[in-house]
C-alpha cells in the first residue's frame, strides 16, 4: 500500500509540476501540498474501506464454514481465518454485531 501512495503522490506531483509555468511558484507549492493532501486521505479512506470488506468477507466465510457467526472478531484470529483484526482509523473502533455478522466502523 505504501508503494501505491508514493506512486500516486509522484505523479501528481509530476503533473502539477508540469504545470508551474501557468502560475506564481508560491501558488503551485501551496496546491501542490493541498491535492497531496486530499489524495493522501483519499487512498488512506479507501484503505479502510478495503479493511472491513475483507473483514466481512472473512466474517462470511466462517459462518459457511460454522453454521453460524462468529462470537467476536478476535474469534477469527484464534481460528485462523485471519493473522490479526486490521488497525481501525485513529479515534474509531469496529463494532460487530454475532447475531447479524454485520461490522462498521464508530
Amino acid at each position: 500500500m505504501n508503494k501505491k501512495i508514493i506512486y500516486a503522490l509522484a505523479i501528481l506531483f509530476i503533473v502539477l509540476l508540469a504545470g508551474a509555468g501557468c502560475g506564481k511558484k508560491h501558488d503551485i507549492e501551496e496546491k501542490a501540498k493541498e491535492t497531496g493532501a486530499k489524495v493522501f486521505q483519499k487512498m488512506k479512506t479507501t484503505a479502510h474501506q478495503d479493511n472491513l470488506l475483507y473483514l466481512k468477507n472473512k466474517i462470511n466465510t466462517y459462518k459457511r464454514q460454522n453454521g453460524k457467526y462468529p462470537d467476536s472478531l478476535q474469534k477469527l484470529v484464534d481460528e485462523g481465518f485471519i493473522d490479526k483484526i486490521p488497525e481501525p482509523p485513529a479515534g474509531m473502533q469496529y463494532q460487530y454485531d454475532p447475531s447479524t455478522g454485520a461490522v462498521t466502523l464508530k
